[in-house]
């Protein structure tokens, strides 16, 4: 029994240090750019990878048309992170984490924490998203932390984020925070980025400038 307990013990340890590498290895690849491009139609690719962000957020497509997506994005030096719960035709299991992994996606966003799990167990970026309608949620979001630290929370809408990033960050300082949702101007990037958040997730192009 306690060579079981041994060996379960290891096998935390070496996701906790994967964990670490991870989130280090997200918070290099936001460096470049504080603005993360958020895909959601085709048209919108061309203007993604001329973006200065190293970081593309996939937040359309199915089975059938994100491995040419991210061979797209890749092939234009970009790192595909992938919104699981978006895509059509995958519902968030090991396998379809399989079938994203062997695309060379680089990471999952996802609401879900054992999509998350299933993810990190591939070696994937995580990035969790966390809806901070009301107190209630942010304490839910905080719990949900506590079970599973992502490699990166999305703190949504982004307005909120200023109002609760230093009680995340307190709480997990390891986890890289971001912010998505309802960002209208460079003039909002700018204040959630001295509020401290690291990123923040847009989807109109005419923001992808910085």
């Amino acid at each position: 029994m306690r060579e079981v307990q041994t060996v379960l013990d290891s096998a935390v340890a070496t996701l906790w240090a994967r964990a670490a590498v991870n989130g280090t290895a997200f918070r290099t690849l936001i460096e470049r750019s504080p603005v993360i491009p958020a895909v959601r139609a085709s048209e919108h690719l061309g203007a993604a990878i001329a973006a200065p962000s190293a970081v593309v957020y996939l937040l359309f497509g199915n089975v059938m048309t994100v491995p040419d997506i991210v061979r797209t994005l890749r092939a234009g030096g970009k790192t595909a992170i992938v919104n699981i719960d978006l895509l059509a035709g995958l519902d968030g299991s090991a396998s379809a984490v399989q079938f994203l992994e062997s695309c060379h996606v680089a990471g999952i966003i996802s609401t879900h924490t054992e999509t998350l799990r299933a993810s990190r167990a591939r070696g994937l970026l995580t990035v969790q998203r966390s809806f901070l309608l009301d107190s209630q949620a942010v304490g839910n979001g905080l719990r949900a932390l506590d079970r599973f630290e992502p490699d990166a929370v999305e703190l949504l809408p982004a307005p909120v984020a200023p109002r609760v990033v230093a009680t995340f960050s307190r709480a997990h300082p390891d986890v890289v925070l971001t912010a998505g949702g309802l960002v209208a101007s460079l003039a909002e990037i700018d204040e959630l980025v001295r509020a401290g958040v690291c990123a923040v997730s847009v989807s109109d192009p005419v923001m992808w400038i910085a």
